[in-house]
């Protein structure tokens, strides 16, 4: 009897020491109660996550991963909601757009020429005589008139000072007269290249400045300080976060702008995933200096090592903007009361001059993003892009398209075939346009060309990945809008009906999440370490208080981010 006994107490020990042995470490945090879009390579749904020093370690049911909680494991109880890959922007102005909001008047909600100008009244009102008023934001598919306030009625309210209003798009800026007389700009000055002082029928200008032409305000409107760029930069981090955002591609910062990233990353590691591009400027000059400011910042990044900051690339612009009508296309844009002879766009460029750079930056192993709106445009890109990696053979520098909204079926062709020989000719697509600039594209395109705008579903019918963004502060960055856009296609007004652009390139919203999360994440050269939940990626995780995949298109854009965690932190809790 004893020999038994002690066989059975053998047996039992034997048996604990092997579930012991079986038994995971317990995790930091754990997941549960809910449903987890993993947006793996096979979309699976899971109930459970268990985090472990900032990444993922387990994914399953809630019965598998209870054998993660330990006594110290943070558990939060999804309570039935929904947890995504953080939402990743793969091209928004961020840190400008953040100190905008915190410095410049906002005219995004003007919704008349009157509510305008009220506006710019009151902001007159609040400031020191002669004092600059500097804002932002407006946008003619909001304004009721379908367009910005004359010169002569800027002018009756601007009470002596200068003034300065930038459109959404970034593309034109309305000025009065005070500045046209600061910049020495009349009727009779020529248009830059690239650009365009705008005039009336009657061929006196209207105040209205379009892309280049812009550049007159660089020496004359005063800069922020250090401290307002600071504020704006953590201003928009906390907002982004907010809206379930662990990640963005900051485009044509500067050396100004890359100091206040580099900064703040400094001080300690940034809660967001941040890729910049450095500026190429119009000219061979200004190329050269950028591949000496990119391997610069590439330097300066060697010492802050896991400060989530990179230097991505180089950004060149070809052309202006689709709202503008001065994106480069082959047939003139439609012309109305505000556009009276708006022609086909001009490039910011001559095309020996891109293409030029284009071989500059592939033969020295640089990332190149393109902005290309115009179906001209993107057609000298995608050629650029394919004589210049014929030359200088190299993978993976994920060339890109910036916008790409009107792309030709042959620049189609190109880019499926530079996606499958070189990792590269990717578009980097907004979705919110349809939305926010909906009417004004609508206006500018007609009815033949907006059916072709942004064809994602020829994108995935050709095998071609796409990512998504919002161009913030030309859009909001709120992911939910471009998530809804993708699939609904809807425009903000109503001045074309409620389906100028069509629903036959539209997708389904498994395939608007790749696009804003895995295929993001490609884009900022991060696939391998966020953009999905899979074991051993970093735990970047955003919960929303509903199932994207289940509820109806227009709940879509209301979706309220609860939690975003980054790297298994806690970053964001709604209260």
């Amino acid at each position: 009897m004893r020999k038994l006994a002690v066989s059975g107490a053998l047996a039992l020990v034997l048996a604990a020491s092997a579930a012991a042995a079986k038994a995971p470490a317990p995790a930091d945090t754990v997941l549960r109660g809910g449903t987890i879009l993993t947006v793996d390579a096979k979309d699976r749904v899971v109930q459970a996550m268990a985090i472990r020093g900032g990444r993922i370690v387990a994914l399953g049911s809630d019965k598998a991963i209870r054998a993660f909680i330990g006594k110290r494991t943070k558990v939060i109880d999804l309570a039935g909601r929904t947890a995504t890959p953080g939402m990743i922007d793969a091209h928004a102005h961020m840190l400008e757009g953040g100190i905008d909001e915190v410095a410049n008047l906002q005219l995004g909600e003007a919704s008349s020429v009157a509510d305008f100008l009220a506006r710019v009244k009151a902001r007159v009102a609040e400031l020191p005589p002669g004092a600059w008023v500097t804002g932002s934001g407006w946008n003619e598919s909001r304004i009721a008139e379908h367009r910005p306030p004359s010169l002569a009625e800027l002018d009756a309210v601007s009470g002596g000072h200068p003034v300065a209003l930038g459109n959404t798009t970034g593309h034109y800026t309305l000025v009065n007269s005070a500045v046209l007389k600061l910049a020495g700009v009349d009727a009779k000055t020529p248009d830059p290249e690239g650009g365009r002082f705008d005039k009336d029928a009657s061929g006196a200008l209207n105040g209205v400045l379009y892309d280049s032409a812009q550049d007159v305000l660089d020496k004359l409107v005063p800069p922020v300080d250090a401290a307002t760029r600071a504020k704006g930069l953590t201003h928009v981090i906390e907002g982004a976060l907010s809206e379930g955002l662990t990640g963005f591609k900051d485009p044509r910062t500067g050396r100004l702008q890359w100091d206040v990233y580099a900064a703040a990353a400094k001080q300690a590691p940034l809660n967001v995933h941040v890729c910049t591009l450095t500026f190429a400027q119009t000219d061979m000059t200004a190329a050269r200096a950028a591949v000496d400011d990119y391997r610069q910042r590439k330097r300066e990044l060697a010492a802050m090592k896991g400060r989530n900051l990179d230097v991505c690339g180089v950004k060149i612009f070809l052309d202006g903007s689709g709202a503008g009508r001065t994106a480069w296309v082959y047939k003139p844009f439609e012309t109305d009361a505000s556009h009276a002879n708006p022609g086909t766009g001009f490039p910011m460029m001559g095309t020996d001059v891109y293409r030029q750079m284009v071989d500059l930056f592939t033969k020295e192993g640089m990332p190149i993003g393109t902005h290309a709106i115009g179906d001209r445009a993107i057609d000298t890109v995608v050629d650029a892009y394919a004589d210049a990696l014929k030359k200088y053979p190299k993978q993976g520098l994920r060339h890109s398209l910036i916008h790409a909204n009107l792309p030709t079926e042959h620049a189609i062709d190109v880019m499926a075939d530079l996606q499958k020989k070189y990792d590269a000719g990717y578009p980097e697509a907004q979705a919110e346009f349809l939305w926010f600039l909906g009417d004004a594209l609508a206006a500018g395109w007609g009815p033949e060309r907006s059916q072709k705008m942004m064809p994602y579903a020829t994108y995935v019918k050709r095998g071609i990945v796409y990512s998504d963004g919002s161009d913030y502060p030309v859009t909001p960055y709120a992911p939910r809008y471009g998530l809804w856009s993708s699939v609904a296609r809807e425009p903000d007004g109503d001045r074309f009906g409620k389906a100028p652009f069509g629903t036959a390139e539209a997708v389904d919203i498994h395939t608007a999440m790749k696009s804003h999360t895995i295929w993001a994440a490609r884009q900022l050269f991060l696939e391998k370490e966020t953009g999905s939940l899979e074991v051993g990626k970093l735990a970047d995780v955003a919960i929303w208080d509903r199932n994207p995949y289940a509820v109806p298109t227009a709940s879509l854009k209301d979706m309220r981010c609860m939690m975003t965690l980054f790297g298994g932190k806690v970053v964001f809790t709604r209260k």
